[in-house]
């Protein structure tokens, strides 16, 4: 009886930079979304960003307190200095959010006041 395995996918180094890269600058994918555009596994795509940030020296984050060994000082700094960046990178899309629809608002009051100005019942 022979045996047969499934194939294994080989991907360059450059694809996986490149995977990386492309989850960790858009904060809104998350894994599944991220992969299913790269034509690849989930779980495949986890186990690169989380290798490229023990690489980087930055530990993946905990977020349920997995694990079963304590978080190290360095690791929780790192894990922090992550949500940190995350965090105010979030603030400054939201601040653009916020200009932009005060803006729009602006000239939906302005707008109003016009049309309300021209209209004679």
């Amino acid at each position: 009886m022979r045996v047969t395995t499934m194939p294994t996918n080989m991907y360059s180094d450059e694809f996986k930079t490149d995977a990386v890269a492309l989850y960790e600058s858009r904060p809104e994918l998350s894994y599944s979304s991220a992969a299913a555009d790269l034509g690849i596994a989930r779980a495949t795509l986890k186990t690169w960003v989380h290798k490229a940030r023990k690489a980087a020296g930055k530990v993946p984050t905990r977020p349920d307190g997995a694990g079963t060994e304590p978080e190290m000082p360095e690791e929780e700094l790192a894990r922090l200095r992550i949500e940190n960046e995350t965090l105010r990178d979030e603030r400054k899309t939201l601040r653009g959010d916020v200009d932009r629809l005060t803006e729009e608002r602006t000239i939906l009051q302005k707008a109003t006041k016009y049309f309300a100005a021209e209209t004679t019942w």
